[in-house]
């Protein structure tokens, strides 16, 4: 099963033939201490790359939405990328206080708002959605 995860790792992470395709991944969460004890705040991170071999239209119109539990509960805007170039997108969620939460599932879904260049601007929409347990 190793072999698998290692060669779907590489392929995900290998540059697209693509001029511009963009690939939602490495999810992180981390916990900050909130200042009304009733509730947890959680800093929720995930990296947008372009993996393609050209960048995008200047002033692209595209966000990154977090989702949990099927509504939408963060969007933020991604700028235009190059080739290669990473943007880190994060959320910030405040949560009532749990002793010991157990790991919630959010799922990351690019979008790209400008369809009239979707060809140049993302190519392909296989690595636009990440669903993960933190």
């Amino acid at each position: 099963m190793l072999p698998v995860l290692s060669a779907v790792a590489i392929l995900a992470a290998a540059p697209s033939p693509c001029p511009a395709d963009l690939l939602v991944a490495d999810p992180r969460l981390k916990v900050v201490r909130a200042a009304n004890p009733a509730m947890d705040n959680y800093v929720v991170t995930v990296d947008v790359r372009n993996r393609g071999t050209a960048a995008q239209t200047s002033g692209v119109s595209q966000r990154l939405e977090l989702i949990r539990g099927g509504a939408v509960i963060g969007s933020q805007p991604i700028p235009a990328l190059g080739p290669a170039q990473d943007y880190v997108a994060a959320f910030r969620l405040q949560l009532p206080h749990e002793s010991k939460r157990p790991p919630f599932n959010v799922v990351f879904h690019y979008v790209l708002d400008q369809k009239s260049d979707a060809a140049r601007n993302n190519c392909t929409s296989v690595n636009d959605r990440l669903s993960a347990t933190l």
